[in-house]
Parts: C-alpha cells; structure tokens; sequence
C-alpha cells in the first residue's frame, strides 16, 4: 500500500481530529484518562500542537488516513508523541513503514523515544519488534501505567 507523509496543513485539522478521536477513542473508554488521552482533544489544542511540533498527515491512495505528532526535545532526540489511523487504514502493515519513513527522513536523530499503555500488548510488540526497548513506565491513573520506551539509532 502505497503512502505519503507530507507536513500537515492548518486546513487539515478538524479532519485529522476526528481520526485522532477515531483511533484513540478505545483507550479513552478502558483507561479512563480524560485529561492526556489524545481523543479528547480540542480543535484549539490540535492547531497548537500542529503549530509546536513537527506535524504531519497521512495519505494513502490520495486519502488523508492519517496523522504524526513529533515533538523534538533535542537535535539529536525525537519524542513521537502519536501516531493515528483512521480504522479503515488499521492492520495493513502501514504502522512499520511509516516509523521507518520517518527514521530515514530524519538521519541525524540519534535516539527516538515514545510511550505506550502497559497493557497494549499488540502496540508493545509493534515498537520492540521495530528496536524500541523499555526505559521506565509512569502510572497515570488506576486504568493506566504508560511504558516509557526509546530506539537508539546507529
């Protein structure tokens, strides 16, 4: 399945916040954690985020599928803070490709680092299958502990 990953567009936003709240809107249900969990953002949150970080859409076949959030703490260190799907584009092998899109797209970053539910077994095994490896976990709330994860580049 062929994709694009191009920088987001203000025009995009109400769009690709309705595919957060898609993608996001299980976890919000199990864990319960209304004030960090990404669908239960704000259009005004979305613009902020998309204006201080590095943003960017998803496209499959010419379709918006998609969204990335990278927040960059460092030159060297990149916190991917989200990726999201709409459900239709889900279980297609497309998660792999684009996290290695983005490795390629930005060689001088040295270390990545994400975090994921405890208890996403399925989300877990994506990251450590692609090289990511577990460096603590935060409790957020009795629903939910995040795994604090990081893939240190070569």
């Amino acid at each position: 399945m062929k994709f694009k990953i191009l920088p987001s567009k203000n025009t995009e936003a109400y769009e690709l916040l309705k595919i957060q709240r898609e993608a996001f809107y299980s976890d919000l249900m199990k864990y319960k954690d209304y004030d960090t969990n990404p669908a239960t953002e704000s259009l005004e949150y979305f613009l902020f985020r998309m204006e201080n970080s590095l943003h960017y859409s998803i496209f499959v076949e010419d379709k918006l599928a998609g969204g990335i959030c990278i927040v960059i703490q460092t030159y060297t260190h990149y916190y991917l803070f989200s990726i999201f799907l709409s459900s239709r584009f889900q279980n297609k092998g497309l998660g792999s490709k684009i996290v290695q899109e983005l490795e390629r797209r930005f060689p001088h970053v040295r270390k990545w680092s994400l975090h994921t539910p405890k208890d996403d077994h399925r989300n877990r095994h994506f990251y450590e299958k692609l090289g990511f490896e577990k460096t603590g976990q935060e409790p957020i709330n009795q629903y939910l502990t995040l795994i604090n994860y990081e893939k240190n580049m070569r």
